[in-house]
Parts: C-alpha cells; structure tokens; sequence
C-alpha cells in the first residue's frame, strides 16, 4: 500500500452480499490492527463497489471469494481499468480460510516487469 503519514489509517472497502463477512473482516481488522484502519464502506454488489471505488478511494478492498452474487471478473476488470493506487483481496473463509489472492495496481519500469510477474 502507498505510504502514509501515521495520523491516516489505511481505508479500507470490503465487497460481500453477506452482512455476517463484511461484519466480521471490519471486526477483524479494526481490532488488531487498532488505529491503523478505517473501513470506508461495506458494499454488496459489483455496482455498488465502482461507486465506492471513485467517492471512497479506497487503499484495499477485500473481496468475499466465495460469494455467488459478487461477479469477481467483473470487479476485477474495474480494477484493472482504474488509477487510484490500492490492493485487492480475494479472500476464502471455506476450507480453514488459510489462502488469500492479492492483486496490487502499481506503476513498474518495464525493467520492473519481470520480476513482478514471477
């Protein structure tokens, strides 16, 4: 994530038709990352996620993996397409929740490449 002064918590968006997910990653991250994080919004729809992207400009958004109603593809491509610097979660509670898929929007070198891609 960008650095940030220490007076601004990381802003974070979560994405889940599942009000007890999007409850529970919020608990989760304000409790042990303390003063550290401000949940901007929870949001339960691709639509309503674009929206948030460009008022609420997050610094990562977490996407419920597992949710039908979340079209993934169709988030990540708005993902794609944007500027705003941030990351995205792609988290899995099923199975023990032990994997999360990260994607980071960033601007390399071409030199950079490479490396990023390995």
């Amino acid at each position: 994530m960008p650095n940030q002064p220490d007076s601004e918590p990381r802003r974070v968006l979560i994405i889940s038709s599942h009000p007890l997910f999007g409850r529970g990653i919020q608990h989760l991250l304000q409790s042990r990352q303390a003063r550290d994080v401000h949940v901007v919004g929870i949001v339960q729809s691709v639509e309503a996620a674009v929206v948030a992207l460009e008022q609420l400009r997050p610094d990562l958004v977490v996407v419920d993996y597992d949710d039908q109603d979340v079209n993934r593809e169709e988030f990540l491509a708005h993902f794609v397409e944007g500027y705003h610097q941030m990351r995205v979660v792609l988290l899995s509670l099923k199975e023990g929740g032990s994997n999360a898929i990260v994607y980071d929007r960033r601007t390399l070198a071409a030199s950079q490449t490479d490396d990023w891609l390995r």
